[in-house]
Order: C-alpha cells, then sequence, then structure tokens
C-alpha cells in the first residue's frame, strides 16, 4: 500500500521565517542599526521585497520536497532522493534567487546586480537559507516517519487477531468453521472431532496442539489430553479427589470431562480472566 505523504502544516513558520530572513539579509554589510533603519521608507521597500523574494523561494524549494516525498522515500530510495533533492531543491532555488533579485534590484532601483556586493555576501547568506529548509523538511519529514510508524505499531499490537476457521470433513465435503461456533475438540478412538454448540460432531485433520494454537486461547482451555473446551461450553466446575476438578459442559460428551490436579490451578485463573476483543 502506498504511504500517504507528510503533510507539513507550515503556514505561519513560512510567513515568519521569510520576514527573518528578509531582515537578516537586508542588514548585511549595514552600519546602522534596527532602530536606525526603521525610520527609512527603503527599509520597507527592501524588507518587503526580500520577504516576497524568501517566500517565492520557500515555495518553490517547499513543492519540490512535497513532489519528492511522494515518489522517493529518503529511506527506500537515498541516492536518487539526495540527487533530486540537491537539484530542484537547492540548485533550482539558488539560481532563481539570484534571477528574482536581480528583477528586485533593477526595478526597484534601477541597480545592475554585477555592479553591486549581493553576489559576494547576500548570495552566501540565501544559499545558507535554503539549506537551512530544506534541513527543516527532513528533520520534519523523520518526525512525522518515526511518528507514523509508532502510531502503526501501537495500531498492531491493539487491533483485533483474527483467528483463522477450522477445516472439518463431514461426507466428503470440507467444512469452514469459525470458532465462535465451536464449543469443543475432542479425541476419539485416536481421531480429533470438533462440536459445534447445536451438537454436531465433525472430524478434522488438525490434532488437539494444533487446535490450541490456532484458537484464542482466552476462550479455549486444554482440559486435559483428550478435551480442548470454549469457555461458553462450561456450566459449572466441582473440585473432586486428589485436588481435580469435574466439569459440566454443554452440550455434553460421551466421558466426563476432569481437569487434573497439574491444570487445576491454570483453570480456575483461566475461567474468570477477561475475553480477548473479538
Amino acid at each position: 500500500m502506498k504511504e500517504t505523504t507528510p503533510v507539513y502544516k507550515d503556514f505561519w513558520f513560512r510567513i515568519i521565517g521569510c520576514l527573518l530572513i528578509s531582515e537578516i539579509i537586508d542588514s548585511i554589510g549595514r552600519e546602522e542599526s534596527l532602530l536606525q533603519r526603521l525610520g527609512s521608507k527603503y527599509f520597507y521597500y527592501d524588507l518587503l521585497g526580500g520577504f516576497v523574494i524568501a517566500l517565492l523561494l520557500w515555495e518553490v524549494t517547499r513543492f519540490a520536497i512535497i513532489k519528492l516525498d511522494r515518489r522517493f522515500d529518503w529511506l527506500e530510495k537515498p541516492v536518487q532522493r539526495i540527487t533530486l533533492q540537491l537539484l530542484l531543491a537547492v540548485l533550482l532555488p539558488a539560481l532563481l534567487s539570484f534571477v528574482f533579485t536581480m528583477i528586485f534590484m533593477k526595478l526597484a532601483y534601477r541597480q545592475n546586480i554585477f555592479e553591486t556586493g549581493w553576489l559576494n555576501s547576500e548570495f552566501y547568506t540565501v544559499i545558507l537559507f535554503i539549506l537551512f529548509v530544506n534541513v527543516i523538511y527532513f528533520t520534519w519529514w523523520l518526525l512525522l516517519k518515526w511518528t507514523k510508524q509508532g502510531t502503526a505499531d501501537r495500531s498492531v499490537k491493539t487491533q483485533t487477531r483474527e483467528y483463522p476457521v477450522i477445516e472439518v470433513a463431514k461426507a466428503g465435503k470440507k467444512l469452514l468453521l469459525p470458532q465462535e461456533d465451536i464449543a469443543c475438540a475432542f479425541l476419539s478412538n485416536g481421531y480429533c472431532y470438533v462440536k459445534l454448540f447445536s451438537g454436531e460432531s465433525f472430524m478434522t485433520s488438525y490434532t488437539l496442539e494444533e487446535l490450541a494454537r490456532m484458537l484464542d486461547e482466552s476462550v479455549f482451555f486444554r482440559a486435559n489430553r483428550q478435551t480442548l473446551l470454549n469457555r461458553k461450553s462450561c456450566q459449572s466446575y466441582k473440585s473432586i479427589e486428589n485436588g481435580k476438578i469435574e466439569l459440566d459442559i454443554h452440550p455434553p460428551l460421551k466421558n466426563a470431562v476432569i481437569v487434573s490436579q497439574k491444570r487445576a490451578s491454570e483453570f480456575r485463573k483461566w475461567v474468570v480472566s477477561p475475553l480477548s476483543s473479538t
């Protein structure tokens, strides 16, 4: 089954982050303090222009990362993911930052970007900003991955266990019986039989040991070597000689069902223990 693409709830994180990076880049190489620059209209031009550029770069980077998340898992396809991440989420945004800044300088200040110090100073800060955004989303991806895996593991542990149907034979046909219909299983003349609450009995190719492993242990109990019974079939029980327990079950079997002294304590715990979810 295809995994769900991680959802990054980061709207305000992007807005605030772009404002901060715009201010950081604008302050590079300036001697004036932030308070001094607040009184100049050019501060707001630069802040707005830098914010728009940063937001565009962030959106391009984020878009590329989300697309890659859908097709190239970091853990399953690391080489392809790293290569495409560098091309689409680092180099492409870096190139676009140059183009956007060149356009902004030309339109806002009639400046030629090659005649400024932008390529020798601010450009490196922009690259660090792009790398930082990549690291953020990679870390976020890991967190979501681990959180999802932990939730899935807990779900597997708590989900209802599915028990197999039991195959029995009748008149040359194979019947499939759900465990809730089975009152008990018993041995007779070397053969294993399954008895339903309706009173019908069917021969099965399973051994009692196999049935005990297949059926819900909170519902079925191995009373002795000859009998495996459903808790619902046990109507009552009483202690008899030598610490043994005699069971009254329905539908009844031909022979009395006796729990040995060795298993008597285990039976008493089982008969009052909670049933597993079904």
